[in-house]
């Protein structure tokens, strides 16, 4: 086994006891780097949806983009768990590594699987709904959590309209009981914007050291 990846399995919080009755939002992604952004649409969440906690799952790869990051798996976790150090409502999980949960359907199914009484949102950005049919098993998706999508720059004009946001089930107006709420279904967030991405960040990275 990695070194580096049993030290940090060992160094786990309690938030790998799933039966709690607390309510969790789920925010997945390369994180690559991870940033205020992520902390921006997690503040929103935990706050529009009244959410105890929300756990960040690092995804080793993401099969939509053209970039083979696996390889910079641990560093990125390492980044990631130190931008959410003083936030203890916030866990950075590394499921998707250690059960080797390659699609965002079998992170939910396991979540799901090993929990009777937390009560899990999906969260997504709303630039994510557009390429969302184009995900392994969407269909499958919307019907293991209920989903918040958060709006993002840029993204918000005609997602109510796109295919992605049919797969996604009912929308709901009501957001604090959205965790309660039978599946397929969604609510649309609306709150303060932050323009800050993880590939503006790797743009700026790239011309300062070109």
């Amino acid at each position: 086994m990695n070194y580096k990846f049993k030290a940090y399995r060992h160094n786990q919080p309690i938030h790998f006891h799933f039966n709690r009755r607390v309510k969790v939002g789920i925010l997945g992604g390369s994180f690559n780097p991870a940033h205020e952004g992520h902390l921006h649409v997690s503040f929103i969440a935990k706050k529009q949806l009244n959410l105890n906690e929300i756990w960040w799952l690092v995804t080793p790869q993401n099969r939509l983009k053209q970039d083979n990051i696996s390889d910079t798996y641990f560093q990125r976790l390492k980044e990631t768990k130190k931008l959410v150090s003083k936030y203890t409502f916030i866990k950075v999980l590394d499921y998707e590594y250690q059960f080797d949960l390659n699609y965002s359907y079998k992170s939910l199914f396991f979540l799901k699987n090993r929990s009777r009484t937390t009560k899990f949102v999906w969260i997504m950005g709303s630039d994510n709904i557009k390429n969302f049919p184009k995900w392994i098993r969407p269909n499958d998706i919307v019907k293991i959590f209920p989903i918040a999508v958060i709006e993002r720059p840029s993204y918000s004009q005609n997602i109510f309209n796109s295919f992605g946001a049919k797969i996604l089930g009912n929308r709901l107006m009501s957001k604090r009981r959205l965790s309660k709420q039978k599946t397929p279904c969604w609510s649309y967030i609306k709150d303060k914007l932050n323009y800050l991405s993880s590939s503006k960040i790797r743009k700026i990275l790239n011309q300062t050291h070109s």
